[in-house]
């Protein structure tokens, strides 16, 4: 069931209406049904993956935390739990990647495999990397003290895993932010409707107006992988506005229905549109799971206490994992490694790159200047990379790259003496690109957000305004990008 649907605008309406006229001890059991209802609305069969996870990751909390004092037996009960959540996550994600992979070496050593006898062709259950990694992270809390005392209501547990709003791509919540609201009174405030109807209204702003219109311009363009050189480099830049857009809308709603259902869920996105480099970025994008890395991955693995060498390895590593985790294929790692590789870079030059700041800060004029210089810069940089994000296979990816780089400087100068002008739907979508950027930097110097919640009349007159325009462009659209992961 997707965000964008019919079906859900007449599912969450059903849902917030019974879910409000019940008593409070039926409120959660109510929402484990629906967020069921919503996850099994794709096939019906990936409910007993979810109920799997959600089974075995609430036993083996229990068991951690009631033997206490010894670590063997709690280690083999995380073990257990890691064992479960990653042995389905790598089935069904990885399984035919890594064969694929090695039929393919065991072939160049003349074995002479096929792989068809060999791959599955599994579908992947739609948001298995997000709860995986939120049941996961439960038992790792325990294990850690992170959470002195156990879940000991299942359906509280069971809402924790499954709680729809956010079940399919996210924010990957914290059991100690989340699963304690569950066991509160319920609570709904003014102030937390007109929150949640503005998230809402603005998270579908984003998707059907915004980030589905540049989807429109950029799929024929990615398709045709021996388009114009200048076309295939705007069409590149345009795709890394199209996620964030797109990406942050999902969570704006997701956000925005827990607010309505009366649960704060923790924000995905913190201005990361404009950012004027790499790691800037990465700590203000996909909060959750880059949290979730941090703490259970990069963290355990040294961080960065054990000097640079060690520091600049754990960057690699868990960047490595995080194109991993985006999808089962050789165009993801290289995403990942790319975006570790700029990091580890940006780290190595951090004093050159601070006097280079500290000479064009002499005034205010030049140190706006080079800052939005470095954050052209580091869009430029993202958008390269996120071809090998954007494109299905590694063939479509290295045509992309070739087509902007490798065909010439003729695209260019002709582009630039007009001999060949710029298709009018890519000139136009760089509109709503500047109306990004606009809306983004007003946000963060002028607190946009806050000073339309502060008044009933420009909340009103904002919400009215956004609520025509979603009907005008009508809801129904591509998917979300990342319901993929």
């Amino acid at each position: 069931m997707l965000f964008n649907s019919k079906i859900f605008v007449s599912f969450i309406v059903f849902t917030l209406m019974v879910y409000y006229w019940l008593p409070d001890r039926w409120k959660v059991y109510f929402l484990l049904v629906m967020s069921y209802v919503f996850y099994g609305f794709w096939d019906p069969w990936l409910c007993s993956l979810i109920a799997l996870s959600t089974v075995v990751d609430f036993w083996c909390g229990k068991n951690i935390a009631k033997h206490r004092g010894d670590k063997q037996t709690q280690k083999r009960w995380l073990w257990v739990s890691l064992a479960t959540n990653l042995g389905i996550l790598g089935f069904f994600k990885y399984y035919d990647f890594f064969v694929s992979e090695f039929v393919l070496a065991a072939n160049w050593l003349g074995w002479g495999l096929n792989p068809d006898d060999y791959l599955l062709h599994l579908l992947l259950p739609v948001g298995i990397s997000f709860y995986t990694f939120q049941t996961m992270a439960y038992s790792i809390d325990i294990y850690r003290g992170d959470i002195e005392e156990p879940e000991t209501d299942f359906s509280r547990f069971a809402l924790y895993v499954a709680f729809f709003p956010q079940l399919v791509a996210g924010p990957v919540e914290r059991a100690p932010h989340l699963l304690p609201q569950f066991s509160q009174p319920f609570r709904l405030n003014v102030d937390m409707v007109r929150e949640g109807l503005f998230l809402i209204l603005l998270g579908f702003i984003k998707k059907v107006v915004v980030a589905d219109r540049l989807a429109m311009v950029i799929e024929p363009y990615y398709e045709n992988l021996a388009t114009n050189g200048v076309d295939a480099a705007l069409c590149m830049l345009l795709f890394t506005c199209q996620i964030y857009v797109d990406f942050s809308s999902y969570s704006d709603i997701a956000i925005g229905l827990g607010l309505l259902l009366g649960y704060h869920i923790r924000p995905n996105f913190n201005l990361p549109f404009v950012v004027p480099s790499i790691p800037e970025r990465w700590r203000r994008w996909h909060l959750s799971m880059s949290h979730w890395f941090r703490d259970y991955i990069f963290i355990p693995l040294g961080g960065s206490r054990q000097g640079t060498v060690r520091t600049q390895i754990n960057i690699m590593i868990i960047m490595f994992l995080s194109g991993l985790w985006h999808g089962a294929s050789n165009n993801f790692v290289v995403w990942g490694l790319a975006n570790g590789a700029t990091m580890v870079s940006h780290r190595l030059l951090k004093r050159p790159l601070r006097a280079i700041s500290a000479l064009f800060g002499q005034n205010s004029f030049t140190k706006v200047g080079y800052y939005y210089l470095c954050c052209w810069n580091t869009f430029c940089t993202i958008a390269t990379i996120n071809i090998f994000f954007r494109c299905p296979t590694w063939d479509s990816a290295t045509s992309y790259v070739e087509a902007i780089f490798l065909s010439g400087f003729r695209d260019y100068t002709d582009a630039l003496t007009g001999v060949r002008d710029i298709p009018v739907p890519i000139f136009d979508a760089f509109g709503w690109v500047l109306a990004v950027f606009a809306v983004h930097e007003m946000q963060r110097y002028l607190n946009l957000k806050e000073k339309i919640l502060d008044s009933w009349s420009i909340w009103s007159i904002v919400c009215l305004g956004m609520f025509w325009t979603v009907l005008s462009f009508g809801i129904s659209g591509p998917q979300f990008i990342y319901y993929q992961f």
